[in-house]
């Protein structure tokens, strides 16, 4: 065959000469070279065939290749590895590697990873490559891999065997290779791995240098504290190296010392041999070890060894020198940062080891404080108990128990029996002084308030003003504690108040005691609480108000009757005005307030204690409200009732100008006939008023004697000239409408008739509506007055009248001349104005003319002012 198909690859990828040496076909092999077959042909994976023969241990098919030609420098495409590499790590294979380095093979040649053949026989352990190898010369014994790892850190692998450490270092190589970018020796690597015994085998070999950092700071001695290797750093702190400069070295970023680090992964072990160090070195150099470096989170050794709960090492710490009241950056101390975290067993070792309890942070908190902020009961006792200052305000300018409520009441149980201030008055709203319960009440915190309560503190005093006099209304409403829990719904504290005996009946400023504040609140629970608790329900606050009455007032009707239930003689107390509380809700118009003091069975009849002396029907026929008085009556309120002035409900209807109530009083059965102190009835009483609607119901309705005559001689029609305004006129059409024969010339007491009193009132409509009805115009009262001679400013009035007279008038009677007043007799006759009607001497009617108005076409008498009226008719006279 040809030299091409004797290197073709058969179906499954196989090369002739490979299967024909596998085989152990020697003549087969042979054959096939001379017949053009490759020694180096590589397979289909990129590997030559000496490669594949020694990987698979093969002697034979070795030695074949390597005598027939075969490069001992071709290397495999994926790995990199020399035939050499192969045999390192194959002891079977020794013979191979003479025949391949005697054929020119590279001993230092490098694989894709850098690796030697040193390297590879001793990852392999193969010793006898290995003690042939290094028997020959130009053998480089640092090369390092990729990773930069030298062949001694190979050789250092095994902990049990250094019989290769010992052939290498026998050639003098360098012990403190730097074996990476970080700067880190083999010995630090030696050191992360865990491989102590390595380590010790490289520090007691001659040449090492253990003081050795990298480039963030780490020696050897950090990397030992760090992994717990006690017999590495006790052997760095007794070699020659050791200083205290290395135990106070700090590595970067993170500034930790050998110390920390132990400390860090709870190495006890190595951190007592540190301190022993310390100690013996303080001893021997007089050189103090600084205990108090802080790493980069401000941690010292101390710190971290208690946030560890080391407090063993702490101890030995503290012991060396370590200061327990160093400060962070930021101001916190050791106390501090414990509480802050959490480390109750390490806040507790501080305290007994000297830790100032009463040290602040930079914001002003106490030890005290974080332990309540970081709720820590046990820390928070102990800090009682070693006597921190319970009074000292936190950083906010609270009471420490104040922020132990707003926490835990567990913590607040721990400063209640130390003693803490219960009260602790200070700064509250607009300056004023308060306790904590006002505070707690002010603030809903219902469960510190009754904490409060049950540990003692002041159950009485109000608000105060503060040392200047500064607080606004807080400090001058005089509120108990139980006052401010009426006021803001708190029926929680209330009840655990008045277990704790708190004053039942305490006042505000405003004489308001809390079942006042209750009813005014409309709570039901604590209005229902209190009166179980039976407070004095006769008290009046400021206003003269009883609890009673506030209930009426805010138609709290459960409260009010509940109240009765206690007081049956509640609704029946006067105020300060003589008034009881139906007939102040009668004053308010509240109809639900009278209804229900109806339904309670109130007093319908009792009087007010002033000089009105007025039933509650009265009081509300006063008001005119209709729907009251109805009630009123159907609750059996009587109709004859009568006030201080003997007015009677008709009465005062009357004058008030309701006719609606004046209808239902007289459907009700009043007596209408009833007149007051000075004699009028209703009739009189609406007439004055001018109550034109009133006075038809009252003919229209009842039987009301229109002529009866009051204390001055006077009846209603009297009445109406005599205080009349304008609708006199109109309520004289009503009389006359319902009294066809009402006497409209009846004289009262002292002789004046209606005409003339209209006259003297100048009321010019009733006058007229008088005269065109017949009243006589001459009448003389007992002063002797007339409308003739009356004084007034203008004769108008009288004129108009004489000239709107249609009908000739009734004639007047009498003794004596209605002009002159002389008295007739044998000589003095009779006569009269044919025009006014006076009676009139002949001397007073000596004019005569005629009357065609009245149909007298005759001249007859008239008086002087008529014969004026009739000749230029009536003019304005001053």
């Amino acid at each position: 065959q040809s030299a091409e198909g004797v290197n073709a690859l058969d179906d499954n990828g196989e090369l002739p000469l490979d299967l024909a040496l596998r085989s152990g076909q020697k003549s087969l092999a042979q054959s096939l070279v001379e017949h053009g077959a490759n020694v180096n042909q590589l397979n289909q994976d990129g590997v030559p065939l000496l490669n594949l023969a020694i990987s698979r241990g093969d002697i034979f098919s070795s030695e074949f290749l390597i005598d027939n030609g075969a490069f001992s420098k071709l290397t495999s495409s994926s790995d990199g590895n020399h035939p050499l590499h192969l045999v390192a790590k194959d002891p079977q294979m020794i013979s191979i590697a003479s025949k391949l380095i005697a054929k020119g093979a590279d001993i230092n040649c490098i694989n894709h990873s850098s690796m030697t053949p040193l390297h590879l026989c001793l990852e392999s352990k193969n010793k006898d490559f290995f003690d042939y190898l290094t028997s020959l010369n130009d053998l480089k014994f640092e090369e390092k891999n990729i990773n930069g790892l030298p062949p001694l850190w190979f050789a250092l692998q095994d902990e049990d065997n250094f019989s290769f450490a010992e052939g290498l270092c026998s050639k003098g190589i360098s012990l403190n290779t730097v074996c990476n970018s970080n700067g880190d020796s083999l010995l630090h690597l030696l050191a992360n791995a865990d491989l102590e015994k390595s380590c010790m085998f490289l520090i007691n070999s001659s040449g090492c240098q253990t003081n050795l950092a990298n480039i963030h700071g780490n020696t050897v001695l950090h990397l030992a504290a760090e992994n717990g290797l006690l017999e590495l750093a006790e052997a760095l702190l007794e070699g020659p190296n050791a200083s205290k400069e290395i135990i106070e070295s700090q590595n970067v970023p993170d500034r930790q010392t050998p110390l920390h680090l132990a400390i860090s992964k709870s190495h006890k072990t190595v951190v007592n041999a540190i301190l022993a160090f310390c100690s013996t070195n303080c001893k021997e150099k007089n050189e103090a070890t600084n205990f108090n470096l802080k790493n980069s989170f401000g941690q010292t050794p101390l710190s971290l060894a208690l946030s560890k709960n080391l407090h063993e090492v702490a101890m030995r710490l503290i012991e060396s020198g370590a200061n327990v009241n160093i400060c962070d950056s930021t101001g916190l101390t050791l106390l501090h940062l414990a509480i802050m975290d959490g480390n109750e067993s390490g806040s507790i070792f501080l305290m007994n080891h000297g830790a100032d309890i009463d040290m602040r942070t930079s914001n002003g908190e106490t030890p005290l404080e974080l332990a309540i902020a970081n709720r820590l009961p046990i820390v928070l006792e102990t800090l009682c108990r070693k006597g921190a200052n319970l009074s000292s305000s936190t950083s906010t300018g609270d009471p420490p128990l104040w922020m132990a409520l707003q926490a835990s009441l567990d913590l607040a149980h721990v400063l209640l029996r130390y003693g803490v201030d219960t009260d602790s008055w200070s700064v509250g709203p607009g300056g004023c002084y308060q306790t904590l319960l006002h505070r707690a009440i002010d603030e809903n915190m219902d469960e510190a308030a009754k904490f409060l309560i049950r540990s003692g503190c002041d159950l009485l005093s109000p608000r105060k003003l503060g040392p200047n006099g500064q607080g606004g209304e807080e400090a001058r409403d005089m509120s108990s504690p139980l006052n401010l829990c009426c006021r803001w719904g708190q029926a929680g504290i209330v009840e655990v108040l008045l277990e704790h005996e708190a004053p039942i009946n305490s006042r505000d400023a405003e004489g308001k005691t809390p079942i006042h504040v209750a009813i005014e609140e409309g709570d039901t629970s604590i209005i229902n609480i209190l009166l179980d608790h039976q407070p004095n329900l006769t008290l009046r606050d400021n206003s003269g108000v009883t609890p009673f009455a506030s209930a009426i007032t805010f138609k709290n009707n459960k409260a009010a009757q509940k109240i009765l239930d206690i007081e049956p003689t509640a609704a029946e107390i006067y105020d300060s005005r003589g008034r009881n509380f139906l007939h102040t809700a009668i004053l308010r118009k509240d109809l639900e307030s009278v209804l229900f003091l109806i339904s309670i069975k109130a007093n319908i009849h009792s009087i007010t204690q002033d000089s009105n002396r007025l039933s509650p029907l009265l009081l509300a026929v006063q008001l005119g409200n209709d729907m009251i008085v109805r009630n009123l009556l159907l609750a059996g309120a009587s109709v004859s009732d009568v006030s201080g002035c003997g007015q009677t409900a008709l009465h005062i209807a009357s004058e008030h100008n309701f006719p609606l109530i004046v209808g239902i009083l007289l459907s009700n059965g009043i007596d209408f006939t009833i007149v007051d102190n000075r004699g009028n009835n209703a009739l009189h009483i609406a007439v004055k008023e001018g109550h034109s609607e009133v006075v038809r119901t009252l003919l229209l309705e009842s039987q009301i004697d229109a002529e009866a005559l009051n204390n001055k001689g006077r009846n209603p029609l009297h009445i109406l000239a005599n205080f009349g305004g304008d609708s006199s006129s109109k309520i004289f059409d009503i009389f006359l409408k319902y009294m066809h024969d009402y006497p409209i010339d009846k004289p009262d007491a002292e002789g004046n008739t209606p005409l003339l009193l209209a006259y003297m009132k100048g009321n010019g409509n009733l006058c007229r509506s008088l005269v065109k009805n017949g009243a006589i115009l001459g009448s003389i009262n007992h002063d002797g007055v007339s409308l003739f001679n009356y004084k007034v400013a203008t004769k108008q009035l009288l004129f108009k009248l004489l000239d709107c007279l249609d009908n000739e008038p009734k004639w007047g009677e009498g003794d004596v001349c209605q002009e002159c007043s002389e008295k007739f007799g044998l000589t003095k006759r009779k006569h009269h104005c044919r025009h006014c009607g006076r009676l009139l001497c002949s001397k007073c009617s000596d004019k005569h003319m005629p009357i065609l108005k009245y149909n007298l076409p005759k001249p007859v008498r008239v008086c002087d002012v008529c014969a004026d009226i009739l000749t230029i008719g009536p003019v304005f006279t001053t």
